[in-house]
């Protein structure tokens, strides 16, 4: 894909580069990180319900790929397509600064998920595990009004 794809929809979803599939059929040895909004700051404040994914390449590190489906999608893009078109790896994305309280955290998340697939899953269950909770108890509240 020669520029990013964006489908404003809600939730917004878009993506540049290729898929795992795409990248397996052009001979990468392609592996996926995951992040979820909830694992951000800004997701866990104020849409937690999304999620960022980085297509790399296993021998190199390199991006191959970005694909968000949530809250500001088609405009997170426009990171990943840089990631990717600048032959950036996900060594590099760890190694980046990112302000507090912006969607862009989701990228170092993801970058750490490709590099540490079982503790990315052992996250992501904790996460949901804590938003289950947090339902949980505000179902309850919501019986003793």
């Amino acid at each position: 894909v020669a520029f990013p794809v964006g489908i404003w929809s809600s939730p917004e979803c878009s993506y540049f580069g290729l898929s795992s599939q795409q990248a397996k059929e052009r001979g990468y040895e392609a592996a996926e990180g995951l992040a979820l909004y909830r694992e951000s700051l800004r997701g866990c404040v104020f849409s937690p319900d999304g999620m960022l994914k980085l297509v790399f390449d296993t021998k190199t590190g390199v991006i191959l790929g970005v694909h968000i489906v949530g809250q500001d999608a088609c405009e997170l893009i426009h990171y990943g397509m840089e990631l990717v078109r600048g032959g950036r790896t996900v060594y590099d994305v760890t190694k980046n600064m990112y302000s507090a309280v912006t969607f862009h955290e989701l990228y170092q998340i993801a970058a750490r998920a490709c590099l540490d697939p079982a503790a990315a899953r052992k996250r992501r269950r904790d996460a949901g595990a804590a938003w289950a909770e947090l339902y949980k108890s505000t179902q309850n509240l919501r019986r003793n009004e």
